[in-house]
């Protein structure tokens, strides 16, 4: 890059944000957030209320770029109607109150990239995905899809809109690698049937270079896949993590029925297969550090990240 520069992120309090503000504060830039508390914060905290339509717009005056990653927690809480409605808002209107506020607001920002996520997709059983797939018809692919579309609108403001759909990340701190060591460690091996649905996965570090090699390239715009060029089968996912684990288990099938009966609705995205192409990402000049599945699990439980 030319100069350093100073980058707002929304949703820093989350896996990727916390990990991404190390990362940009490691390097010389300039990191700020805007959250719904001001509440611990290492670095400029300026806050803002979705419900409440509520933003402090200083927070855009010295911003040179933003990444936007706010969003609630998929997978925290049992999915009902409320928290369907929680995790939609907190993704769409959190996006459409950001760039109403970007469009009555003076400011230099240049470049918006914001998360969205391969659940864009639904369940595509055998189909190599790239960006120009339609979206699928799941309760999350409407919530990708509808996200992406407000995010897109910067580029009405002349601020350029990349978006990026992040696959399973992996991180033994949060999401999958923790849940599914967790039964590992008492020699369970879950198998969400029929195993040979695809997961496409990426590694926290990995994301997250992501999202700073899209501040930095000015010719990317729209959506990208945010996953390894290698995505495996959900058995080979959990063979290869108990193998790093070095846990003998026992196989122990879960069909789709009896996990929607225990976990609800979100289980669903256990059984979809996602094979996502990052071909449209490495064309930018992106190289992975963690391509294999196996290093990059090892990684995650040898470094506390």
């Amino acid at each position: 890059m030319s100069f350093l520069k100073t980058i707002l992120i929304t949703g820093a309090s989350g896996l990727i944000g916390k990990r991404l503000t190390e990362i940009l504060l490691s390097r010389g830039y300039e990191v700020h957030h805007l959250s719904r508390t001001k509440k611990n914060s290492v670095v400029p905290s300026f806050a803002w209320n979705i419900e409440k339509k509520e933003l402090d717009i200083s927070s855009f005056e010295n911003a040179d770029a933003i990444i936007h990653l706010a969003g609630t927690n998929l997978y925290e809480k049992r999915w009902n109607d409320v928290v369907k409605k929680n995790i939609y808002n907190s993704r769409v209107e959190g996006t459409k109150l950001l760039m109403r506020a970007l469009s009555y607001t003076p400011n230099k920002v240049k470049s918006i990239v914001s998360a969205s996520g391969i659940g864009y997709y639904g369940n595509r059983k055998d189909d190599l995905l790239n960006e120009d797939a339609s979206p699928g018809k799941t309760f999350l692919a409407q919530v990708c899809a509808d996200w992406e579309n407000e995010a897109r609108k910067a580029e009405e403001l002349k601020i350029r809109a990349v978006q990026l759909r992040a696959g399973i990340v992996l991180s033994k701190n949060d999401g999958a690698l923790k849940e599914l060591s967790l039964p590992l460690k008492y020699f369970v091996k879950p198998i969400f049937l029929p195993g040979t649905q695809h997961w496409s996965w990426i590694h926290l570090d990995d994301v997250c270079e992501l999202f700073i090699h899209s501040i930095e390239n000015e010719n990317m715009h729209g959506a990208f896949n945010a996953t390894s060029p290698h995505a495996v089968t959900y058995s080979a996912f959990i063979r290869t993590l108990a193998q790093v684990l070095k846990k003998k288990s026992i196989p122990s099938p879960l069909p789709g029925w009896l996990l929607r009966i225990i976990s609800g609705e979100f289980a669903a995205t256990l059984f979809h297969d996602c094979n996502c192409s990052s071909e449209k990402i490495l064309a930018t000049g992106f190289q992975f550090k963690y391509s294999n599945l196996k290093s990059a699990i090892e990684d995650c439980f040898t470094n506390n990240e």
